[in-house]
């Protein structure tokens, strides 16, 4: 059986499909930089903020000089990888280029960028210089096999995300964002009605789980490619949530036949003879790869909480919008010899969008809690921080985040054991 499964991800498979997302991979990654800039979100991102949430610590915001250097060069990696000609040093750039401004402020989190990047990472993989629509060498079916893998997962986890009282029963948070919508043309009245939001989340749930299977067996490839297009098209014109659904189109193509865009090309003939299977060291590599892509989505589930209210786990788990908070958080700094209070409102030193996003997530409030105590002992003063954060999800009664009674500048193993974090009160 293992020898079947070396010999299986050796095999030979037309590289259409894969050059073909190759370069709408390269167009999107240009257009969604250059819209970046044109919208004016590198100023208002990354060169306004006096404050960022940096991925690794002491990572600091480069000059706006820098900054525009780093879009610029994701433009030309991306039109590089359009181009063909040495594909895995453009996406080698991109991905620098890109992953770098992801990892400069984790407020700007977003699912389709992590996505993004993942598929860029494993096409680096993948020999793409030597795959040509005619002449060239195969496309190893591992490199299929990884790409199709991580699509699925992103599907399956967004759908089980999906299989909740919220999102079922109450049908939050559509119906509170297609109230918001009531006002549209022609749609508008029909968006308000509850029945709308329900019965829209129990067909996101089906959508998701489904949608992959679909779209891998060749009898429902048309309907998953007609569900793909009106889902993504829907969502795009309901939601601002960028280049979202262009990516998730785009990535659909990856599970259909590999060769079908050769309904326009010649035909391709496989390399003869076969390659060798697989070596067992690559084989090893590429099973525990795909484990940890699609474990390692659900580990919010071993703390046995509700991670739409704690957020542990939230990110990198493909949990798609499904959460709608408001909050309101104030942080206390005490200086532990004197005694002295200083009280603090977040939204006067940050950007609006950072505030936003701060003042439901427990780790942003930290790491904010972190940054006040530095600017006090850079003053040479010794300080607790506290916060008062109370949070509304999904349209219930605000309650308590935090507890207010710690100083959330211990190390987090402490705040952890002490339950730093309230559960979540109303059902």
């Amino acid at each position: 059986m293992l020898d079947r499964l070396r010999a299986a991800l050796s095999a030979p498979v037309d590289p259409a499909g894969l050059i073909v997302f190759r370069v709408g991979f390269g167009l999107l990654a240009a257009f969604s930089a250059l819209r970046v800039m044109a919208l004016g979100w590198v100023e208002a991102l990354y060169v306004t903020p006096t404050t960022n949430f940096p991925w690794i610590p002491g990572l600091t915001t480069p000059s706006p000089t820098v900054l525009y250097g780093l879009f610029w060069a994701q433009v030309l990696a991306g039109l590089g990888l359009v181009w063909g000609r040495a594909p895995r040093l453009s996406l080698a750039a991109w991905l620098l280029s890109f992953g770098f401004i992801e990892l400069l402020d984790k407020s700007l989190y977003l699912n389709h960028y992590v996505l993004f990047t993942l598929l860029g990472l494993w096409m680096m993989l993948i020999p793409l210089e030597r795959l040509r629509l005619s002449g060239g060498a195969a496309l190893p079916a591992w490199g299929l096999v990884l790409l199709r893998v991580q699509v699925v997962t992103v599907y399956l986890w967004a759908g089980l995300a999906k299989l909740n009282a919220d999102w079922l029963l109450r049908g939050e948070p559509l119906t509170t964002w297609l109230e918001a919508r009531a006002q549209l043309p022609v749609f508008g009245p029909l968006l308000a009605h509850d029945v709308t939001a329900l019965g829209m989340s129990w067909a996101g749930a089906a959508y998701d789980l489904s949608v992959p299977w679909l779209l891998l067996h060749p009898r429902t490839r048309p309907l998953g490619v007609v569900l793909v297009v009106g889902f993504h098209s829907a969502v795009g014109l309901l939601f601002p949530i960028g280049v979202f659904p262009a990516l998730m189109i785009l990535s659909s193509t990856l599970l259909w036949s590999p060769s079908w865009p050769r309904r326009w090309l010649g035909a391709w003939t496989p390399p003869s003879p076969a390659p060798p299977p697989w070596p067992w060291p690559k084989t090893a590599a590429l099973i525990a790869v795909i484990l940890g892509m699609t474990l390692f989505p659900g580990r919010g589930l071993l703390r046995g909480e509700d991670v739409a209210w704690t957020e542990r786990g939230h990110r990198l788990a493909w949990r798609v919008m499904l959460i709608e908070k408001t909050g309101l958080v104030e942080l206390r700094v005490v200086e532990r010899s004197t005694g002295r209070l200083w009280r603090v409102s977040p939204a006067e030193g940050l950007t609006a969008l950072q505030h936003k996003q701060l003042r439901t997530q427990p780790d942003l409030i930290r790491d904010y809690a972190l940054q006040l105590k530095a600017q006090h002992a850079a003053a040479g003063r010794d300080v607790a921080v506290f916060a008062e954060a109370w949070v509304s999800l999904n349209g219930r009664p605000s309650q308590r985040l935090l507890r207010n009674d710690l100083d959330l500048t211990q190390p987090l193993g402490a705040l952890d054991e002490a339950g730093w974090i309230l559960p979540r009160e109303t059902p």
